[in-house]
C-alpha cells in the first residue's frame, strides 16, 4: 500500500482517539461507567493497531503520534491498575 493511501488509517485512529477523549470522561463524571465508557474503551483497544499502522503514513506527525497516546491511555491505565491490584494483594503483610 502507498504511503498516501495510509492517511485513511490516521484519520480513522484520529477520530477514534477524539471520541475517547471526549467520552471517558463525561461518563466518569456523569454516572459512572455505563455502555458508551466501555464502547469507547473498546474501539481505543481498536485504535491501537490503527494507530501503529498510521505511523507509516505520510500524515502531520504530531497527529499521529496523538492518536497513539490516546489509544494506548486507556488500556495502559488499566493495566497499571492491575499491577498495582497484584502488588498490594501479594506483598501486603500477613496478620
Amino acid at each position: 500500500m502507498d504511503r498516501n493511501k495510509l492517511r485513511i488509517f490516521t484519520t480513522i485512529s484520529f477520530s477514534i482517539a477524539i471520541v475517547t477523549i471526549v467520552v471517558i470522561p463525561v461518563t466518569i463524571y456523569a454516572s459512572g461507567p455505563n455502555d458508551m465508557g466501555t464502547i469507547a474503551f473498546l474501539l481505543s483497544v481498536a485504535g491501537i493497531p490503527l494507530s501503529i499502522v498510521s505511523m507509516f503514513s505520510k500524515e502531520n506527525i504530531v497527529k499521529r503520534i496523538v492518536a497513539l497516546i490516546v489509544n494506548l491511555m486507556p488500556l495502559s491505565l488499566f493495566a497499571y491498575a492491575f499491577v498495582l491490584e497484584l502488588a498490594d494483594e501479594f506483598l501486603r503483610s500477613a496478620p
